[in-house]
């Protein structure tokens, strides 16, 4: 029997959300918009225009554009600058080593996400992608978790998902997917456990940590 892994990338793999927060905001400020960085951290994890229709959904088409292209360029700018969470890549070689598939699951472009992943240095243990152009609709609708199931062959419960959001909690269980989660994106335990996470842990490494005593433990072991 086949299972696996579902990985969310930025905030979960690599140390990225702060710099979207960053960019994002910029993007708000040049368009005239006053938007505050926590409200900004907290839709970081959805789609452009899902965290933009969340947060401004009375935007012109101008002010869309403005912030969009802003956000693009102050992110690309420091792209460069983005590392590896602690423990990312060698919890991936971990999870491949012990027969499970593992799954990329991202709003992120598809060049983007192949420049991010191997920041991880492990790009060679993913073994399925799923970027911003494979779905019509990100986190927190359940398509990306549901077309990362598809393209890997798995059933939902065969399967569980890592993530740093609310966001990914919630797409999990609309899935019916197991999310385990991980605060290296800025959200606390208590957020991410309302939303639906089966257990919370700092970051990759602690997870790595207690591998064997966590839900992806219990995957292999089943």
């Amino acid at each position: 029997m086949r299972r696996g892994v579902i990985f969310d990338l930025d905030g979960t793999l690599v140390d990225s959300d702060y710099l979207h927060v960053v960019a994002w905001w910029e993007g708000f400020r040049r368009a005239g918009r006053d938007v505050q960085m926590v409200d900004v951290h907290g839709a970081v994890g959805r789609a452009d225009r899902a965290l933009l229709d969340y947060l401004v959904p009375d935007a012109t088409d101008q002010e869309i554009q403005t912030i969009s292209d802003t956000h693009a360029e102050r992110y690309q700018a420091r792209l460069g600058e983005v590392r590896a969470v602690p423990g990312a890549g060698e919890l991936l070689r971990t999870v491949a080593a012990r027969g499970l598939e593992v799954i990329i699951a991202t709003s992120a472009p598809k060049d983007q996400a192949e420049r991010l992943i191997a920041i991880t240095g492990a790009e060679d243990a993913v073994s399925v992608l799923v970027h911003a152009g494979d779905v019509e609709r990100s986190k927190p609708d359940p398509e990306p978790v549901r077309q990362a199931l598809e393209k890997s062959g798995l059933r939902p419960q065969d399967a569980l998902l890592v993530g740093d959001s609310v966001w990914d909690c919630v797409a999990a269980r609309a899935a019916k997917v197991g999310c385990v989660a991980v605060r290296s994106g800025g959200i606390d335990t208590a957020s991410l456990t309302d939303a639906g996470a089966m257990a919370v842990y700092k970051d990759c490494q602690d997870l790595l940590s207690h591998l064997d005593d966590s839900p992806i433990g219990r995957l292999v072991q089943n």
